[in-house]
């Protein structure tokens, strides 16, 4: 069975690596500008002998070393983004405590309150409660074993309205995390919804182009996508709204191969001659090869290629049979005969829907999948409605009309 990925999931792991990727970079790019800015600050004051700096350029200068460390490494591994961003915010916790230590600022513990603000920017709850932690426990640490101005010991009120203040910021972090979750899942659901839109113009399109050269087909592909999904919905396997969509466009496509059969072989009123047949049975390898090359729909491959395959191996283009055939292929020829056998063609007139049916539970174990014959006995009802209300082929085509 052929794993339906889900496009939605994709693209958001798609986006959350790229934005990962691009802020581990602009953090340590804006660490740099701080780290040099501060030494050059601190440098030009204390080369004057002026009283404006009580930095400790030792330290500043520790931390560009460890910068460039960070980024040799980052240079010159290939990570991935997850382990990078572990990397990037320990670095921003060791250069927090570094210049607690080493800027001679006597507020220099409101440092701290970077660390849930540049956690948060991830927009991962995780990484966000857990370095907001290490930050807090670090904050507390300092504030009461190593305080800054000799002159003045910070009391038990000043390091609780630290601590306080330290997770009010946090809080407001986490809020922003959510708002930061919510917009990214917004723009992910408009990019699906804006590709599904088109990806369904360029079906509906590919099947109109194709049931416009044989006035007897009209409507054919969107009932066989009507029946399969019907189908399907009796099998465990395909209770998932994602794989129904996924079924539903290879059915409407399971033809569109025929786009490159003469018109004079399609609309043919007699037998066909073994050399037109063998023309025929090129729709699926074609129409296989037309998917593939389309973004976004690559993933119909399986069910226009082997739709016309049958369950003990007689079928077309592979030979293929029993489970060899992929799932959607399986279902997609229950629905693809019976729509055949209840629509006018050429070269014959309908089937009435009773023998239809007849025909397929005479099929189960040869030419179709005998695991879905509960699934056709149950789905039953649902065949008959769809055939009663789609049963005009003209009807149908002035409704794919409509939707371009």
């Amino acid at each position: 069975m052929n794993k339906i990925v889900n496009e939605k999931e994709q693209l958001l792991q798609k986006l959350i690596k790229k934005h990962d990727k691009n802020l581990n970079d602009q953090i340590l790019k804006i660490s740099l500008i701080y780290i040099m800015l501060s030494i050059s600050w601190n440098f030009i004051f204390q080369w004057l002998n002026l009283p404006f700096s009580r930095a400790d350029l030792s330290v500043l200068l520790l931390c560009s070393a460890v910068w460039f460390t960070v980024f040799l490494f980052f240079r010159f591994t290939k990570f991935p983004p997850h382990i990078m961003t572990h990397v990037v915010l320990l670095f921003v916790v060791f250069v927090i405590i570094s210049l607690y230590f080493g800027s001679g600022y006597s507020e220099s513990w409101s440092y701290f309150l970077l660390i849930p603000i540049i956690n948060s920017l991830y927009g991962k709850r995780f990484l966000s409660i857990s370095y907001s932690i290490i930050g807090l426990l670090s904050l507390a640490a300092v504030s009461i074993r190593f305080p800054m101005d000799t002159s003045y010991i910070a009391d038990d009120i000043d390091i609780s309205n630290r601590i306080l203040l330290y997770i009010i910021i946090a809080t407001f972090s986490y809020l922003l995390l959510n708002k930061l979750d919510m917009l990214r899942n917004k723009q992910v659901n408009t990019v699906i919804h804006s590709m599904e839109i088109t990806l369904e113009q360029v079906v509906q399109s590919f099947n109109i182009a194709v049931e416009a050269k044989d006035q007897y087909t009209f409507g054919h592909s969107e009932r066989v996508s009507k029946y399969a999904v019907a189908l399907a919905k009796q099998l465990p396997e395909y209770q998932d709204e994602q794989r129904l969509k996924h079924l539903r466009l290879s059915g409407l496509l399971h033809d569109i191969g025929k786009i490159n059969i003469p018109e004079q072989i399609l609309t043919k009123s007699t037998k066909l001659t073994d050399k037109e047949y063998e023309v025929i049975k090129t729709h699926t390898t074609f129409g296989a090869q037309m998917v593939e090359k389309v973004d976004g729909l690559e993933g119909l491959k399986s069910g226009v290629l082997y739709h016309h395959e049958r369950w003990d191996g007689k079928g077309y283009p592979t030979g293929a049979k029993g489970k060899e055939i992929p799932s959607e292929a399986r279902i997609l020829a229950v629905a693809d005969a019976f729509d055949a056998m209840t629509s006018t063609r050429a070269y014959r007139n309908e089937l009435p829907i009773e023998e239809a049916f007849r025909r397929l539970e005479n099929g189960i174990g040869t030419q179709f999948d005998p695991n879905l014959a509960q699934a056709i006995e149950a789905a039953k009802p649902e065949f008959s409605k769809i055939h009663s209300d789609s049963h005009n082929p003209l009807d149908e085509f002035e409704k794919l009309t409509d939707i371009l």
